[in-house]
């Protein structure tokens, strides 16, 4: 240990070194090598990157940065369009929809209230108990009146703001207190189209307005701009001003006006992307080609025979006679215009060209490359949305029982986050302001709300399980995590059926009960054994189908 006084000297030794070096290098920091001279200044250790390239195939490869806040909303609400479109008239896009929404949300979230004990030491569990007793009733109680426009109930509100951020890249919520006395709670959830938040043409030069969301210091969304109604249809992108917006708050002090979310993937990103934009142009690729081979099959399928006609004969003539119906309009210009429409009938003749040969027409379509080519554009969509094949398109032709285990388990990864981004995001807020305003109303028995009103109403959101392939494996890992202490029925019960332990408990007990009272048996049977056996007749059949593979 150095003495009061030698540490001084040290201090002032190496005040003197830094201020030596820094007089020497004009104010920049030396470096000094093993033989205590200055570095000598070197050149770039760096080796050209492939990525960098501009040749050969990498000669055209020059990406576009998007130069005006204008330009990247004009994109994006572009590609918010094209998403939709997909949503509505591509068959694979609206099965991945609704393979998403119906696995993360299902019928909807339920909340298990798991206050934090931590922040009230005084309270006992029996009045812990009660007061996430009060909490559930109040959020069962509100959810059917959670419309504000009396159409849908809470579970259904779920399932559209997560198609919402699939389809639009973000949801959209305005959280209005209405006074009706036909609703229990005055809180309800209006559910709008992203499309709506945009910026005024007259708010263009605000800095602080980017697509529609107005920032704050940080950053963060301090309000809204949302479009009214469509009364100027006739103008694009940002075509009307601020009259016919609407500027909503996020937050009026502690409570929310607004909800907003989305995935954010980039650094100050404020509005959401289409999940299908990295995978857009082969969904629209794909489903032009199935199309185009649809329409060849049933061209090449509607005739029988085909034949070539005489020499000097027209075939306009015989396209004539087989028309089936006829439109005829004026043209702009001013010009009379026929159109001519024939049926496609199976068995038909068609005539053409030149002789008189006729020749069957064989449908040939598609070929031997078809459904190969095909999967493999699938299995890129796949990769680009993050779910695998097999569980994105429901396509388990080929699939082992390990195979399509371990693609369930990647898309239950990929399902569990997106339906916790949803409860946290979504669900936690409205089901904050739902209990404080069931407490205003009496509704729930705690003395100071505000006190820990995070802490208090901390719940834990609860969706549809994900299924067992093998259920008695599945009993079995849950009864045997359970008598090791590693898992609570509570889980248990809420992996498997998605219910509520409380009533799985009350059912047992009333059944046990009736069974007394009818005088049967109310003992357990050997579960253990039951279990065992069907787990050696499991592996038994597991290892059959694998030697009948082999």
């Amino acid at each position: 240990m150095l003495s009061p006084e030698q540490t001084g000297i040290y201090e002032k030794a190496v005040s003197a070194i830094a201020a030596s070096a820094l007089a020497t290098s004009g104010g920049n920091p030396i470096l000094y090598g093993p033989n205590g001279k200055p570095l000598a200044p070197s050149g770039s250790y760096g080796i050209q990157r492939t990525a960098a390239k501009r040749t050969g195939s990498m000669k055209n490869w020059v990406p576009r940065r998007l130069v005006s806040r204008q330009q990247e909303a004009m994109e994006r609400e572009r590609i918010v369009e094209r998403s939709v479109d997909l949503a509505i008239n591509d068959p694979n896009a609206a099965g991945a929809i609704d393979t998403f929404a119906y696995s993360v949300i299902g019928a909807g979230l339920t909340p298990q209230p798991m206050m934090d004990r931590d922040a009230f030491p005084d309270m006992d569990k029996e009045t812990a108990r009660r007061i996430q007793a009060q909490q559930r009733n109040n959020y069962k109680t509100w959810a059917p009146f959670a419309d504000a426009g009396r159409r849908m109930s809470i579970g259904q509100i779920q399932f559209l703001i997560d198609t919402s951020m699939i389809r639009s890249g973000e949801y959209l919520v305005l959280l209005p207190m209405l006074s009706d006395t036909a609703r229990p709670y005055s809180l309800a959830c209006q559910v709008l189209n992203p499309l709506r938040l945009r910026t005024p043409i007259d708010k263009m030069n605000k800095s602080n307005i980017r697509d529609g969301v107005e920032l704050g210091e940080y950053g963060e969304a301090s309000a809204f701009w949302i479009k009214k109604s469509d009364r100027n249809n006739t103008m694009r992108y940002m075509g009307e001003t601020s009259e016919n917006f609407m500027r909503v708050p996020a937050k009026k002090g502690h409570r929310w006006n607004v909800l907003h979310g989305f995935v954010c993937k980039e650094p100050e990103q404020v509005r959401g992307m289409p999940f299908f934009a990295p995978a857009m142009k082969m969904f629209r690729d794909l489903n032009d080609y199935l199309d185009a081979e649809l329409v060849s099959n049933i061209v090449t399928a509607a005739f029988s025979l085909f034949i070539e006609v005489g020499i000097g004969d027209n075939p306009i003539d015989y396209a004539n006679n087989l028309t089936s119906r006829t439109e005829t309009f004026t043209n702009p210009d001013g010009n009379a215009q026929t159109e001519r429409y024939q049926e496609m009938i199976p068995g038909q003749i068609m005539y053409g060209n030149q002789g008189q040969k006729p020749h069957a027409i064989a449908a040939n379509r598609p070929g031997t490359t078809f459904e190969p080519f095909t999967k493999v554009i699938k299995k890129a969509i796949s990769m680009g949305l993050g779910i695998p094949y097999p569980v994105l398109f429901k396509d388990v032709e080929g699939v082992n029982f390990a195979g399509f285990r371990s693609a369930m388990l990647d898309a239950w990864r990929v399902f569990t986050t997106h339906r916790q981004w949803v409860g946290q995001g979504f669900c936690q807020p409205i089901f904050t302001m739902l209990q404080e305003e069931a407490w205003l109303r009496g509704n729930l028995d705690v003395e100071d709300f505000y006190e820990n009103m995070y802490s208090l109403t901390h719940a834990e959101w609860w969706g549809a399980p994900k299924g067992d392939i093998e259920p008695v494996k599945a009993v079995q890992a849950d009864v045997l995590a359970i008598n090791n202490k590693i898992k609570t029925r509570a889980q248990a019960i809420q992996e498997r059926e998605a219910g509520d332990w409380r009533n799985t408990f009350e059912q047992l007990e009333e059944e046990n009960e009736d069974l007394k009272d009818r005088g049967l048996n109310t003992a357990p049977d050997d579960t253990n054994a039951i279990l065992d056996n069907a787990s050696d007749d499991d592996d038994d059949e597991e290892k059959t189908n694998r030697e009948d593979e082999t």
